[in-house]
Parts: C-alpha cells; sequence; structure tokens
C-alpha cells in the first residue's frame, strides 16, 4: 500500500464556520501528512484560525477574491505536487472524515491501481433516510449500488469532490479541475475526463464521510431533496450544458444525466418556495451555456 504519509489534504473554504472546519483540521491531521488551506477570501477573522496548528502540518494559501472551487482546487493541488504528495485529498469545508477514512481509501485505491480517483462514502447527518451516493449507469438504466457490505469498492461514473482521493499520476495524468466552471459540475467533469482517458473511478463504501449537500434539506412530495439557493442553480444548469458539449458519453449516460436535472428544473420551478427564481436562474443558465459563456455570475449590465 502508498505511504499514507504523503498524503496532502486539500481545504477549500469561503465564509465557513471555524469551528467545524477545526475539527475537521483535527480529524484529518491525524491521517495525512499536511493540510493545504485554500481560503477563498473570507477574511482575517477565519484566517486567525490557523495559529492553532504547526505552519508545516497546516500550510495556507489565501485567494484575493472568490475564485471559485475550481481555481481554489487547483491552487493546493499545484501545492501539494510541489511539496512532494503522493496522493492529494480534495475535501469541502463542511465535510467531517471518519478517523479511518483516508487508509480506507488507500486500501481501495492499492486494490484497484487503474483508478484515477476514489471516494468516500458521503452521509448526510440532516436526512431521515440516507440513500447510497454511489451510482452507475449500466445496461441501459442507471444502478444505485448499496453499500450494505462495508468492504466493497464499486466502480461508479463519478464521485463528488469532497472526499475524494486522488494519486498523484493520475493528477498529472489527467490535468487540474476547470477553473471556468467555477462552482459545481467541476468534479463529475474532471472524473469524465479521465474516464475518457482510460482511468476509473471507485467509490470506497468503508470510506465515511459526514457531508452536507445544499443549505437545507427539504422535502418534497415524501422525498428529502437538497436546496441550494437559487444563484447555485444558474451554474448548475450552465455547466452542465458546458459539461455536455466538452466531454464524450454514451447517449444512454447523458439522457439519463439531462432527464435528472430536467427533472430537479420542474421540481424547483414549481414545488420549491421561491420557485420563480429558481426558475429564471434556470434559465439564464441554460441560456450561457448554450452561448458558451463561463466564469463567474455577474450581475445583468455589468459586462
Amino acid at each position: 500500500m502508498s505511504d499514507p504519509a504523503r498524503v496532502h489534504a486539500v481545504v477549500v473554504s469561503y465564509r465557513s464556520d471555524p469551528e467545524r472546519l477545526a475539527r475537521q483540521f483535527d480529524r484529518l491531521l491525524e491521517q495525512v501528512q499536511a493540510i493545504v488551506w485554500v481560503d477563498n477570501a473570507s477574511g482575517a477573522g477565519l484566517r486567525a484560525l490557523a495559529r492553532r496548528w504547526p505552519a508545516e502540518r497546516l500550510q495556507t494559501l489565501w485567494l484575493d477574491g472568490n475564485q471559485g472551487i475550481g481555481a481554489a482546487q487547483n491552487r493546493g493541488m499545484e501545492r501539494a505536487l510541489e511539496c512532494g504528495a503522493s496522493h492529494v485529498l480534495l475535501m469541502d469545508d463542511d465535510s467531517l472524515p471518519a478517523p479511518d477514512m483516508v487508509p480506507r481509501l488507500l486500501d481501495a485505491l492499492a486494490a484497484h491501481p487503474q483508478a484515477a480517483a476514489v471516494g468516500a462514502c458521503h452521509v448526510d447527518p440532516r436526512r431521515e433516510a440516507e440513500r447510497t451516493p454511489f451510482s452507475v449507469v449500466s445496461g441501459g438504466r442507471l444502478r444505485w449500488l448499496a453499500c450494505s457490505d462495508p468492504s466493497r469498492v464499486w466502480e461508479v461514473d463519478h464521485v463528488i469532490a469532497s472526499g475524494c482521493l486522488i494519486p498523484a499520476p493520475a493528477l498529472r495524468a489527467v490535468g487540474l479541475m476547470r477553473e471556468d466552471f467555477f462552482i459545481d459540475w467541476v468534479d463529475t467533469e474532471w472524473c469524465l475526463r479521465a474516464r475518457d482517458r482510460g482511468w476509473r473511478i471507485y467509490g470506497a463504501c468503508a470510506a465515511l464521510l459526514e457531508h452536507t449537500l445544499g443549505d437545507k434539506v427539504v422535502r418534497v412530495l415524501g422525498r428529502e431533496i437538497p436546496c441550494h439557493a437559487p444563484w447555485r442553480h444558474y451554474y448548475q444548469a450552465r455547466n452542465f450544458v458546458l459539461m455536455l458539449r466538452a466531454c464524450r458519453m454514451g447517449h444512454v449516460s447523458t439522457s439519463h444525466m439531462a432527464f435528472r436535472q430536467l427533472k430537479r428544473f420542474i421540481v424547483f420551478s414549481t414545488l420549491v418556495p421561491g420557485r420563480w427564481q429558481y426558475f429564471k436562474m434556470w434559465l439564464r443558465g441554460l441560456l450561457h451555456g448554450c452561448q458558451g459563456r463561463s466564469g463567474p455570475l455577474v450581475p445583468p449590465g455589468s459586462r
């Protein structure tokens, strides 16, 4: 198995909860050699948190302005590779890893040397009914892959960035994240790009991660769904179109992804409070995606 002492975690923060972030750092530093903390201009109050740990264990990068998740991850990964990391672990600022998450991810990678990345099994403590996060389109249908066997490692279509462990050779071969997406679909696009280049993506059931999807969880037609602010749906719609234009996917996979996005558009535009804002952001994102526009969302009339 690869040496876990050379794992560097890249944590991106933006106006984060300092105490939750501190809990994450404490948990991570028991499992990785160092953390590269990249902050998207949250302010001096959050940055003061860095004084709790030695500088050689917690390296900091303070970005000027909110440059988005892709750019922040890239700056962190570049620093980690410069420091000789054998693996890079991506983490969101609101995620809390299990005490053995990183060793479990390393075990999965050791068993699957063709892996570009292996993702943790994330659970949202706010939800009453938790569904497996792993899925694959196979045999013409979408299959959700159960984690009833904790030792199971599934080959999947893609994983989320938080709790995703990437070997340095795979990162160099596939390349960095798309910064022009700013936020949303950044991790999925990278996974699709990796698979297109002959690598594989896995999900490890034994590697547990507490992770919250969305700002809140709402119940719609008896089902729990994560809910983001309307502006996030602009990026979800726009970047989905940009991703479909850039990535080579089979017709079946494309159809499944498009159908799921259509369902989200209908639900948020008709059944969720603030539906008119969701509707407008979806349409604006789709229009800009078809126009090939990318980068951060700017107010009307500012460009």
